[in-house]
């Protein structure tokens, strides 16, 4: 089996080689370096959590009789929810460079038109429309004299 079937084929790989290989990502260390800031941010994120609902029920219970908490506020997040909301953007944050990757890898497969072939397409284009234009006036002219023919 090769590798691309999933299997090794008895061959060392080295960075280099796997770099060539994968499409759109220039440097697999600096793609590490990328996944690295991504997990340490994720683990500041963490430290920002809100509060949980015992802490929530502690901080109403210390609230004054009488008081009523503020009905213009939406209240505080549970963990999970905070969690499932990081989760949301970086996934975001993932599939957006992942996109930009992949369209780069695309585009460096394209095969380009030189000058010369550029120029003949242009021209070819440029003729068709003409021709086809021709065409719809002349029928327009066709039917325009067999309307006036007809209800005049």
């Amino acid at each position: 089996m090769s590798e691309k079937d999933g299997e090794p084929n008895g061959e060392q790989v080295d960075a280099e080689q796997l770099d060539a290989e994968t499409p759109g990502v220039e440097d697999a260390g600096a793609l590490e370096a990328a996944e690295a800031d991504v997990a340490d941010e994720a683990e500041t994120d963490e430290d920002k959590v809100v509060a949980t609902p015992t802490q929530r029920r502690s901080r109403t219970s210390s609230r004054p009789a009488g008081r009523t908490p503020d009905t213009g506020s939406t209240g505080t997040r549970t963990r999970a929810a905070a969690e499932r909301e990081r989760a949301a953007e970086q996934r975001k944050k993932r599939d957006l460079g992942r996109f930009l990757r992949e369209v780069v890898a695309e585009l460096r497969k394209v095969i380009w038109p030189g000058r010369k072939e550029l120029i003949t397409y242009t021209t070819v284009v440029i003729i068709f429309v003409a021709v086809m234009v021709a065409i719809v006036a002349g029928l327009d002219l066709l039917f325009a004299q067999g309307v006036l023919a007809v209800f005049g």
